[in-house]
């Protein structure tokens, strides 16, 4: 099978055909994906060798795919031939010659039936991780099935936080996370949206439902005070940068991971007494409420992809786009034989 192989975290990829790897367990299903996003947070740090935490180089990227179930373990009930899944990917190579960064860009990969592990009294332990595992319904778009990674996670994350009905936002930054919290803010009734970022993006983020959009070099230009904040960089100095416009008893949540062990936070810049939000997300908890945004029409799929399909063979275009900043998230068809 063909996939997306990082030799090295210098910024390369490659096309490489690999041996694919056996399923593992009697619920296991193999899979043909059919599309992934780049992430340019995520993946991009691997890329570049920059997350907080140690990746196994070489590796098959990638983790906003889905996959539609070609055969089913003797042990799957829950899942069947012709499920689009959300959240697939390889495994790593059965002999140990490369690893996974999720896995997801290659043309064949597993999902696994926790309901029927859960079910069949195994421990959590085996299970709770595949989760993410859960079933798109027909009538979503398969070319939509891997925003719903960004789109769980997020909403996940806006609900624990606290946004809702009033709530008064701030976001910082203009990529992909940002635009799924624009939207999830709006879904939940935030009374103010205001975002910080690149000029270029501004028209997509007021069609998602932000009520302001601030240039990253015009900070000067907001005069309001927020009682949530959401920092989807994570640069050194851009939550501090930020103090300033925190209300009284404010929630700062950072979500972002540029510079995650090196953030600067000076309370001297506010006068507010806030809280750094630790909560973190649970990405599959919100599965059934993105398929209702999506039936909604609350998330179109163009204001992350816009309408280039890309494929493994021109990954590397795909990439170029993010590095030019002409999308957000690059739409990838990764197994041209395996069905819509």
């Amino acid at each position: 099978m063909k996939v997306i192989y990082v030799e090295t975290p210098d910024g390369t990829v490659s096309v490489r055909d690999v041996q694919e790897p056996p399923l593992l367990t009697d619920y296991d299903c193999r899979v043909a994906i059919v599309y992934g996003t780049i992430c340019a947070g995520t993946d991009g740090h691997i890329l570049h060798d920059r997350l907080p935490w140690d990746m196994p180089y070489p590796l098959v990227l990638g983790h906003e795919s889905v996959g539609r179930v070609l055969e089913r373990g003797p042990k799957v009930r829950h899942l069947k031939v012709g499920d689009l899944v959300a959240r697939v990917g390889t495994a790593a190579a059965a002999d140990g010659s490369w690893n996974i960064g999720w896995g997801g860009f290659a043309e064949f990969g597993f999902c696994r039936d926790w309901r029927a592990m859960q079910e069949d009294g195994l421990e959590k332990s085996e299970w709770d991780a595949y989760r993410i595992h859960q079933v798109i319904p027909d009538d979503i778009p398969a070319e939509a099935g891997p925003l719903f990674i960004t789109l769980r996670e997020t909403l996940s994350y806006t609900q624990r936080l606290g946004i809702g009905e009033g709530t008064r936002l701030l976001i910082v930054g203009s990529g992909g996370n940002a635009l799924a919290f624009v939207a999830h803010a709006r879904c939940l009734g935030a009374e103010q949206i205001v975002v910080i970022g690149s000029a270029a993006r501004e028209a997509v983020f007021r069609a998602a439902g932000a009520t302001g959009y601030v240039n990253y070099k015009a900070l000067s230009e907001i005069t309001e005070k927020f009682d949530r904040v959401i920092d989807t960089v994570g640069k050194e100095s851009s939550s501090d940068d930020i103090l300033p416009f925190l209300a009284d008893g404010a929630i700062l949540g950072i979500y972002g991971l540029d510079d995650w062990e090196k953030l600067i936070l000076r309370p001297a810049r506010t006068t507010a007494t806030f809280t750094i939000y630790q909560g973190g997300y649970d990405e599959p908890e919100t599965h059934d409420q993105v398929v209702e945004g999506f039936r909604a029409g609350a998330y179109q799929r163009e204001w992350w992809t816009g309408e280039p399909l890309f494929t493994l063979n021109t990954f590397t275009n795909a990439l170029a786009a993010i590095e030019r900043r002409e999308l957000i998230k690059p739409l990838i068809r990764v197994n041209i034989a395996g069905g819509t």
